[in-house]
């Protein structure tokens, strides 16, 4: 019988439920909701209340219960297809969970390599953290389960997409620690395009440019950030944006600190 050593469920991308390398089919759109449902919450009941919005868009059937029950079963035989127990999927009297170890499923790796990546950015270990980050963004293969069509799952795929810019934000803020400025540029100017109105990334892109000696480039992004700001939502850049672009105008070296590379 397998373990989950050897099975993994992917969630970060097309659903897919792996063994060796191998992808073993789950059929159909409802069973595929039906287990991201239950994967984005591993080792908790999901109520069937909470399954059938994901999988109905809030709009079941009269014959929920009994569908819910088929999908259960079909899923059941994909896991036993993978050499798991049936049980992996367990019922309970109010909904159903899946009983997986965190480091089975994608997204809860990422989480996990994210968290540790942070924890050693924040003490200077900005190669480890570097590493670890790399390995964890390595895991998306695209829009997360891009495949399973629920108007609902959709909104928490774009939850988790958020955690993915953030991720690749931190990516930035160690690429800055190595001495990397062109490639921190790049991946701020990026999530600038995706979060227009968030002044931490104009920021960290401001001072990005000041230690790659782009002075110029530095100071215009203060005046494109003013500008969206203004005409969005009628506000100036905040304290800490305008702190920086004085401290830039006066070539003031203490900010140049963040952006010196780790020393070995």
């Amino acid at each position: 019988m397998s373990t989950w050593n050897d099975v993994t469920i992917r969630l970060l991308g097309p659903l897919a439920l792996v063994k060796e390398a191998e992808s073993i089919p789950i059929p159909g759109q409802r069973q595929r909701r039906f287990l991201t449902s239950l994967a984005l919450q591993i080792g908790h009941v999901i109520s069937k209340e909470r399954i059938s919005e994901d999988s109905w868009d809030g709009e079941p059937p009269l014959t929920v219960s009994s569908q819910l029950q088929t999908s259960a079963w079909m899923i059941r035989r994909v896991l036993e297809q993978a050499g798991l127990p049936r049980d992996t999927l367990g019922s309970h009297d109010g909904g159903y969970e899946l009983r997986v170890p965190p480091q089975s499923v994608d997204l809860f790796v990422f989480r996990d390599g994210v968290r540790k990546a942070r924890d050693e950015y924040a003490l200077g270990k900005h190669r480890e953290a570097s590493d670890r980050l790399n390995t964890a963004l390595a895991l998306w293969k695209g829009p997360a389960f891009v495949d399973v069509t629920s108007s609902r799952l959709r909104l928490k795929a774009e939850a988790l997409e958020e955690e993915r810019n953030t991720a690749v934000e931190l990516r930035a803020l160690i690429d800055i620690g190595l001495g990397h400025y062109t490639e921190a540029i790049s991946r701020l100017s990026e999530l600038v395009g995706h979060a227009p109105l968030r002044e931490d990334l104009y920021t960290s892109l401001m001072k990005a440019y000041y230690a790659e000696g782009r002075q110029a480039d530095a100071i215009q992004v203060y005046h494109q950030a003013k500008k969206i700001l203004r005409e969005q939502i009628g506000i100036n850049p905040g304290a800490r944006m305008t702190n920086v672009l004085q401290a830039i105008l006066r070539q003031d070296e203490r900010l140049l600190q963040v952006g010196q590379p780790e020393r070995r």
